[in-house]
């Protein structure tokens, strides 16, 4: 288990209305509107903290807390390896191989 509770980040913000810098442009050529991934149960754009971990028969839940309106949002997830992934893809970020770390300790 990588991230613990009051672990924060913050989803994918709706629509990204920015240009593209750099690159050929054609004459006449739109912008193309980039949509963020946002998971279903989470508002676009908002900041969440982890508030709770719970085991249960199908694997664990995450409960997360959004700190604007204090509404609860409850993630299951098969295993905590999944939970970090899917935190560390919220916050942008790359988890440590823990595996490959733990077996250059043996040697």
């Amino acid at each position: 288990m990588h991230y613990i509770l009051n672990t924060t980040f913050t989803t994918p913000g709706g629509v990204n209305l920015r240009p593209k810098i750099g690159g050929p442009t054609r004459i006449g050529e739109s912008n193309n509107l980039v949509k963020n991934n946002t998971p279903k149960n989470f508002k676009p754009g908002e900041s969440y903290i982890l508030v709770y971990i719970k085991k249960s028969d199908s694997g664990v839940e995450y409960t997360f807390k959004s700190l604007s309106d204090n509404s609860v949002v409850v993630e299951k997830f098969v295993d905590c390896n999944e939970a970090d992934s899917f935190i560390a893809t919220m916050r942008g970020e790359k988890l440590p191989n823990y595996q490959n770390f733990y077996e250059s300790l043996k040697s």
